[in-house]
């Protein structure tokens, strides 16, 4: 797998969703400091955003949280919270359809206002 997915890239896109699809631990760089992952959450599996503090935008986090609680229905299942390292990180229970998970991939980089990482948006 390619180490950086760039906008638009649906190489990596396809990869990773190719690696939740086996049940294999999933990576995708978006951009410097920002990746999308499986990360094991109690005993559910789940997709996360991270964002490293050195990449967080300022104001970034309560953007986040404010559009999270604004917006509870589109994005419901939705955590947003900062991990041990400060990161921002948005996790989501990993949905059982292949294209569930790419609506919810859009909507989690949706709720970050990241959208222009997100490949899916732009085919």
């Amino acid at each position: 797998m390619s180490a950086m997915g760039l906008p638009g890239n649906d190489l990596d896109r396809q990869t990773f969703l190719d690696r939740l699809e086996s049940g294999d631990a999933a990576l995708q760089a978006l951009s410097p400091g920002i990746k999308l992952c499986t990360v094991q959450v109690g005993a559910r599996q789940g997709l996360s955003l991270q964002i490293a503090g050195e990449a967080l935008q300022a104001g970034q986090l309560q953007r986040v949280l404010q559009r999270r609680f604004e917006q509870a229905v589109a994005f419901e299942g939705c955590f947003a919270y900062l991990d041990g390292q400060r990161a921002l990180v948005i996790w989501h229970a990993l949905p059982a359809q292949r294209t569930e998970r790419e609506a919810t991939l859009s909507r989690m980089l949706s709720l970050a206002n990241l959208e222009a990482l997100d490949g899916r948006m732009t085919r």
